[in-house]
């Protein structure tokens, strides 16, 4: 008997990874190279790619300050440097309509290839195709749509073109025309998180004697072994789930084994692709010694010779430019996925989340201490406002017994410090301050600066490890965070994913790809140096069920309400000071420079900063009109902060230096030199 198969599933849109909705709405997750190397140490069955982009638009990861870049215009690219790390069976798919197409893909790395609207449009492609490179690597997916009767019916053009047929019958057809494999997609249930169409899966296995792999809808582990032991498919598979959650591979494995399917079993780590990634020291000193060239010469990439940049433009509803450092798409009315999600939130009846608050209760229940032996939870806390908000929530109405965490990147400011400490006293509770070497503080602010122009790398990543150390340290299964900034500002996901805190996600979009690793050696900086920011390794994960969650997936999340409640309750202070580079008091007030310098170097790079993210916030909320939020933009994104010159004197670099270094990273598509002066475009009253 041939073992079931579990098998993730990545859309790649323009060389992105995309979140999919019914076919129609496509969220931005981030680089498929970070996500397939984790594929790699999670020792996956076999992993499907498609490309579902249109148009010839570049592939690109649209930012140069990440580790991980590739090279390169098109699907073929991002296809070689997938394969590179890819150490499982590789099927891709995607604007193949010939067989040099899969000639190609065969070459560049794929084991084999998927065919949809080309094979509905000419079958014999598929016949061709299996007499030439054999039936074994030939793959026909199927996208079905459940009509009104009942009945299903095959759509081609990614679900755009009704064709008339039969998932069956048409499933039929491209065996006898040699296809080795069906992968049926249901449009329906795509991203519903409603478990698969097990109806559509049934019709298909019954009608065919080749391998069937059955996608579309998972939203919890106990769906894949239904797709298998219900609907007769040879392979479950998946994409949102695989994306939101540590170790979802491992927990889907483990959860199709628990029903007793003769899967391959759960193995973390891999031989040949350590977990955290080895940087080749050669090429990487060689990148730093190029931007240290070009900043001693002053020679920008954005002050080349060449045509100026194609028009930014912007949301229509808020004040979010086309180009920004959060990955972000824009519908057919020009309004971004942080403003669709945003009212998909506002939308929530209040019987959505009585559901979610069952749901939360039903996780602490299964976390809780039933001795007392232990901390119920961990609550990762930088002393700001959402701080007191979620640990008023965990202590006083869910009645945990929470450890405190907080990560000290002595970058406070004075009410920030004092908001910290209080909190120890508002709460009653146990808390812990990790406070790194200053000395190495310093060199880290210093490198990651020059390295990827953020001097806050140290601050990202050990807010989302530190956290998570203590919780596996002391065997505490439960870490509590606040809200997902990417679903707040871009709407990176559907408020039905739920998503966790993950390795992968914390090593791609909070350490940008720099991993630890990547400064030992730098300025001193030794293995031992690096504790605070090493993150647990997976067995010791997955041994204690450790999930880290976001509370705003489960209680309405508001940041401007909770002010009045943590401020009148528990003394919470806001700042009497307003920042340089925002019109808001109440946030960031942990860290000095996350509205000064380290959002100047946002602005540098991108042309926009903390006002953009907070007009855009308040905008959503109701709370702003979008005439008044450019006018604050407009005022408050290009002001140099005066807490710059404090982290000049503590990093020790002059002004000079920082601003050339700093202006390496200021992006072509944004930035051009006129008359010795940088110029952009600027938001107005009718940008869109």
């Amino acid at each position: 008997m041939t073992r079931p198969r579990l098998i993730p599933v990545l859309l790649l849109k323009h060389g992105l990874i995309v979140r999919s909705q019914l076919f129609k709405v496509h969220q931005v997750i981030g680089n498929p190279m970070s996500t397939v190397e984790r594929y790699s140490h999670w020792n996956v069955d076999e992993l499907v790619v498609l490309d579902i982009s249109r148009g010839e638009e570049g592939h690109d990861l649209r930012r140069d300050d990440l580790q991980q870049q590739y090279l390169g215009d098109t699907a073929l690219d991002v296809l070689r440097e997938i394969a590179r790390v890819c150490f499982m069976p590789l099927t891709f798919g995607g604007r193949i309509r010939s067989l040099e197409d899969i000639a190609e893909r065969l070459n560049a790395g794929a084991d084999k290839v998927t065919l949809n609207t080309a094979a509905l449009g000419n079958p014999g492609l598929v016949e061709q195709a299996s007499r030439r490179f054999g039936a074994q690597c030939i793959v026909v997916s199927i996208d079905a749509r459940r009509r009104g009767d009942g009945s299903y019916e095959v759509f081609a053009d990614g679900g755009r073109l009704a064709t008339g047929r039969s998932p069956a019958e048409w499933a039929h057809e491209v065996e006898q025309l040699g296809a080795g494999e069906i992968l049926l997609n249901s449009i329906d249930r795509d991203g519903s998180a409603l478990g698969y169409d097990l109806e559509l899966v049934r019709t298909v296995t019954a009608a065919v004697g080749i391998p069937v792999i059955a996608l579309g809808g998972v939203g919890r582990y106990e769906h894949f072994p239904e797709a298998v032991a219900d609907g007769q498919a040879a392979a479950a598979a998946a994409a949102n789930i695989f994306h939101f959650f540590e170790l979802s591979y491992a927990h889907a494995k483990q959860a199709c084994l628990d029903r007793g399917l003769p899967m391959r079993p759960v193995a973390l780590g891999s031989r040949w692709l350590p977990r955290e990634p080895q940087y080749d020291r050669k090429a990487a000193d060689a990148r730093i010694a190029e931007r240290l060239r070009q900043a001693r010469d002053g020679d920008y990439a954005a002050a080349r010779p060449r045509p100026q940049p194609k028009p930014i433009s912007w949301c229509r509803r808020c004040t979010y430019p086309s180009i920004s450092a959060a990955p972000m798409e824009y519908d057919e009315h020009g309004v971004c996925t942080g403003c669709r999600m945003a009212e998909v939130k506002d939308a929530i009846p209040e019987s959505e989340w009585v559901r979610r608050r069952a749901l939360l209760d039903e996780i602490v229940d299964r976390y809780r201490s039933r001795d007392g032996s232990r901390y119920d939870c961990v609550i990762a806390v930088s002393g700001g406002k959402d701080s007191y908000f979620q640990t008023h929530v965990i202590k006083h109405e869910l009645g945990l017994n929470p450890l405190l965490v907080t990560y000290n990147g002595n970058n406070w400011t004075e009410v920030g410090w004092r908001n910290m400490l209080h909190m120890r006293e508002a709460f009653g509770v146990d808390h812990v301050l990790v406070s790194p070497s200053i000395e190495v503080l310093k060199k880290l602010n210093r490198l990651a600066f020059v390295i990827m122009g953020d001097m806050n790398w140290h601050a990202h990543v050990g807010i989302m490890t530190t956290p998570v150390q203590v919780a596996a340290r002391y065997g505490i299964p439960l870490v509590f965070y606040g809200e997902h900034g990417y679903l707040d500002l871009c709407g990176q996901f559907s408020m039905d994913d739920f998503p966790e805190i993950s390795y992968r996600d914390r090593l791609e979009h909070f350490a940008r790809g720099y991993e630890w690793t990547y400064f030992v050696g730098r300025e001193g900086l030794a293995n031992h140096d690096m504790q605070t920011w090493k993150y647990p390794g997976d067995q010791t994960l997955f041994d204690l069920d450790l999930r880290g969650i976001f509370l705003g997936n489960y209680v309405h999340w508001e940041a401007n309400k909770h002010i009045k409640l943590v401020t009148e309750r528990y003394g919470f202070e806001v700042s009497n000071e307003p920042f340089d580079r925002t019109y808001r008091t109440m946030s960031n007030l942990d860290d000095m420079h996350e509205n000064g310098v380290h959002d100047y170097l946002k602005y540098i790079k991108f042309g926009y900063g903390r006002a953009t993210d907070h007009t855009c916030k308040d905008i959503r909320a109701g709370l702003m009109t979008r005439d008044k939020a450019i006018e604050l933009v407009n005022h408050y994104d290009p002001v140099k902060p005066r807490d710059l010159y404090r982290w000049l004197e503590y990093a020790g670099m002059s002004e000079e230096e920082f601003d050339r270094i700093a202006d390496t990273f200021r992006d072509p598509r944004v930035w051009w030199m006129e008359d010795g002066r940088w110029v952009r475009q600027v938001l107005e009253a009718d940008s869109c």
